[in-house]
């Protein structure tokens, strides 16, 4: 329940708003992190496969270039060192043999060019040099890392890169920036025959690949090269200043030719940078997806709560008595089911308010003729009493039993302690009616019941059946001739009782009348056959009570339908009925 908290209580819009939100971001910032997560591990690698394959290829063509020059020194000390080939005597060639000898000397050196050549040279101690006539060997021995060779050269010395100053057309230092460099080889002529004994092989070949190999490293990758020789001498290092860090990404090539050792050193954070770059359209596209998730959420939510909020004041309104008010219903969704429902159920309430204001009303007339009918009762009966026993004293018996008779009558009418009387007290007042009416007429009419006994404990209203008895001799028959006929039965918890009689029958228009309800009470319709009904409705409710047929000149039959029930049955008595 704490976590509740977090959330408003009082607003279904606002914690719809909150758990859309939830349910659009949690999949998206999960989803979202993985690709990430993966693409940032991807570009990383992808990354450090790039490195290290530039530098790989940095090692091999460094190693292919070292590789062809040691050769190209190796084939051309192979060459001078056999006498039988080529013995230089002379620097300067006096004889048209002589020359012919350099010529070829030299176009034997220019044939191990190749595209990636600058230069190849054999230079004497003195400066003088074969081979293209494209240096000044006096600027060549004025060379910082030529002066710095030993003067009795005795291996191969590897000058590095350098930019060459001892060319022809090299005017002044401000070339040096813009002048291409080479990767020079020093190897001491192996031939102590001629002018060539103590003589070096300079080999040149042009760095300008390997350069935007270093340049392709250090710009796109702000990557740091550095090359150095076995004995610690650097031979290339990038420009600038850096500083290395122990979480940089560090590739070491050795090169087979020379025993050159290549670094290529890069920062860490420059690897991470393209993740960095992922991690930045993540989190834009995270804030774009949850403004689109936020703004969907509150339509959505808003449009729910709109009907919920339309149906609340509804049923406010309801409450405060507006039972016209009805709940708007322009959808077939859950909450357009519940608004039909709820109409329906306005309309329910309405029915039933009006109903037991009815039942109410009616009541209130019953209570009020109860106490009309109770008003001097002992008053009533003394006074009945003292005039029958004058009838019997005075010999007029018949008039003293009408007399008892109406007494008993009168006593089922006004005892009102009970509203319902088992069916077999019920036929006892029915019995003294008849006899009054038998002591009126004669024995001129019959009388007849079925299932009575049976059912003689389910209880019915109080003074029901005599009543309608009264109306049978009032209006069906003529001077009390005729047959009147009770049939009591019961079935699946309903009594159903049967008043049948052979009279005069009752006019299609005023039997239409004795039923209605709508009818004013003052009217001319019978009001106790109305009021007989109304007790069995009042009692078991309003789908129960009557039903008349009639047919003009064969007789009236008056059906009475009421769910069973019954008093306490006596062990000596049976239950069953019908």
């Amino acid at each position: 329940m704490k976590s509740w908290s977090l959330f408003p209580r009082r607003s279904i819009h606002a914690k719809l708003l909150a758990f859309m939100l939830i349910a659009a971001i949690i999949p998206l910032i999960t989803l979202g992190s993985m690709a990430y997560w993966k693409s940032s591990m991807v570009v990383r690698e992808q990354f450090s496969k790039s490195g290290e394959y530039i530098a790989t290829q940095l090692q091999i063509q460094i190693d292919n270039y070292l590789s062809q020059m040691r050769y190209m020194a190796y084939d051309i000390n192979t060459y001078v060192s056999d006498p039988t080939l080529v013995v230089m005597r002379e620097e300067q060639p006096k004889t048209y043999t002589g020359f012919l000898e350099q010529k070829n000397f030299e176009r034997y050196l220019g044939a191990h060019r190749n595209l990636d050549t600058k230069g190849i040279f054999i230079v004497t101690p003195s400066g003088y040099f074969f081979g293209e006539n494209v240096i000044n060997g006096q600027d060549l021995m004025r060379e910082s890392w030529w002066r710095a060779l030993p003067a009795k050269l005795d291996e191969e010395r590897w000058i590095g890169f350098y930019t060459p100053r001892h060319y022809v057309g090299f005017q002044d230092e401000a070339e040096l920036r813009n002048q291409e460099k080479v990767l020079g080889l020093v190897v001491p002529v192996l031939s102590g025959y001629g002018v060539l004994n103590d003589s070096r092989i300079l080999i040149e070949m042009k760095a300008g690949k390997l350069f935007q190999l270093f340049s392709q490293l250090e710009k796109d990758m702000s990557a740091h090269v550095t090359i150095t020789a076995k004995n610690g001498e650097l031979i290339y290092q990038t420009a600038g200043t850096f500083v290395q860090q122990e979480s940089d990404i560090v590739w070491n090539k050795p090169l087979e030719s020379n025993n050159w050792m290549i670094q290529v050193r890069l920062p860490y954070e420059q690897m991470n940078r393209s993740a960095e770059v992922i991690q930045s359209f993540f989190i834009a596209a995270l804030i774009l997806s949850a403004v689109l998730a936020l703004l969907l959420a509150y339509l959505f939510s808003r449009r729910i709560t709109g009907k919920i909020k339309r149906l609340q004041e509804t049923m406010r309104l309801v409450g405060t008595g507006e039972l016209q008010t009805r709940a708007e219903v322009d959808t077939e969704d859950e909450l357009g089911r519940l608004g039909v429902s709820f109409n329906q159920m306005v309309r329910r309430i309405q029915t039933l308010i009006a109903e037991v204001s009815r039942t109410e009303q009616l009541k209130k007339e019953a209570e009020l003729r109860a106490v009309h009918y109770q008003i001097n009762p002992h008053l009533l009966f003394n006074t009945l009493n003292s005039i029958q026993w004058k009838a019997r004293l005075s010999g007029a018996n018949e008039i003293g039993n009408m007399l008892y008779h109406l007494i008993k009558v009168l006593e089922g009418n006004l005892d009102i302690t009970q509203e319902l009387v088992p069916l077999e007290k019920e036929l006892q007042t029915v019995e003294h009616f008849l006899q009054i009416q038998e002591l009126r007429y004669g024995p001129v009419f019959q009388f007849e019941q079925t299932g009575v006994e049976a059912c003689r404990r389910y209880l019915i209203p109080r003074m029901t059946l005599q009543p309608l008895l009264e109306n049978i001799f009032f209006h069906a028959f003529e001077d009390g001739h005729g047959t009147i006929r009770i049939s009591v039965s019961e079935k699946e918890g309903l009594v159903t009782l049967l008043l049948q009689d052979d009279g005069a029958g009752i006019v299609p228009q005023r039997l239409a009348k004795l039923l209605d309800p709508d009818l004013e009470r003052s009217s001319k319709r019978g009001l106790g056959v109305y009021n007989v009904d109304q007790k069995f409705k009042l009692h078991f409710r309003m789908e129960h009570g009557m039903k008349i047929s009639s047919v003009r000149g064969e007789g009236t039959t008056i059906q009475i339908t009421w769910p069973k029930r019954e008093e306490i049955p006596d062990e000596h008595q049976g239950n069953d009925c019908g």
